[in-house]
């Protein structure tokens, strides 16, 4: 219910105005809102699949599909994820469940900051 619409009601039902005017926006407040969007299934790739019912099959496998969704049948096993060059080991937690394979196994190296102090103390070694 928006506020605006609300607070009009209030008033006209504070000032005694409370006629038919107050009765149609409280009707028409109370209309049912529309159904929320179905959303789509988890994706899961075949292989996956067939070791949802048996994972202990699963355990130190290599995953190619990265947009596979973990499901809980894979928790507390440890599973190799390709990141497009190498497979990443990664244990499967309930935090990751919902979650996808690629989301665990980054494709990009991590900058290393440069610290500050590192450039103070070159200058001191050419000196």
């Amino acid at each position: 219910m928006r506020a605006t619409n609300f607070l009009r009601v209030l008033n006209k039902q504070f000032l005694g105005i409370a006629g038919d005017t107050a009765n149609a926006v409280t009707n028409k407040l109370k209309s049912p809102s529309p159904p929320a969007p179905a959303r789509k299934p988890a994706f899961i790739d075949a292989f996956l699949y067939k070791m949802k019912k048996n994972p202990e099959l699963l355990k130190n496998k290599q995953i190619w599909s990265r947009r596979s969704t973990i499901l809980p049948e894979f928790v507390d096993s440890h599973v190799r994820i390709y990141n497009g060059k190498t497979f990443i080991r990664c244990k499967i937690t309930e935090g990751k469940v919902g979650h996808k394979f690629g989301e665990f196994a980054l494709t990009r190296k991590r900058k290393a900051k440069d610290q500050p102090n590192a450039k103070v103390k070159q200058l001191k070694k050419k000196k």
